[in-house]
């Protein structure tokens, strides 16, 4: 199996994995999965990622942890939110063992693209979502 097969592959996952899930802010955006392919290196920087989305050069981009990220989805109570909050764990878990080098992107203020980006072969890969700080 070729690397972009298994990023491909990889994608399927990710969407099903997110699949009808919203990161909890005053936007409740769902998440998008992407593929940067043959964009894989050592060190990715915020300017780059600004760039590889259609952010200026200059835009203020915060760099996260994952588990970070996802610490506001693992605090519910009550079934339900306990559900919602088993399959953020699976999300997290899927990106944490399917990529290295994982990094989270906070690109803008108040309206924040976030971007999770992680390396898988040759190609980065990650979901995407925004959310509404204000």
């Amino acid at each position: 199996m070729s690397d972009t097969e298994t990023s491909t592959n990889l994608l399927i996952q990710l969407k099903e994995a997110s699949q009808g899930l919203v990161y909890l802010s005053e936007s409740e955006s769902s998440f998008e999965v992407f593929i940067w392919e043959g964009q894989a290196s050592d060190g990715l920087t915020p300017e780059q990622v600004a760039q590889q989305t259609g952010h200026p050069a200059d835009a203020s981009v915060q760099v996260m942890e994952l588990s970070e990220f996802f610490r506001p989805t693992s605090g519910w109570f009550g079934s339900e939110e306990q559900e919602i909050a088993d399959r953020f764990k699976t999300l997290e878990n899927t990106l944490a063992s399917n990529l290295t080098n994982i990094k989270v992107y906070r690109v803008g203020h108040i309206e924040i693209d976030v971007y999770i980006v992680g390396q898988h072969a040759n190609d980065l890969v990650g979901i995407s979502t925004k959310v509404i700080e204000t």
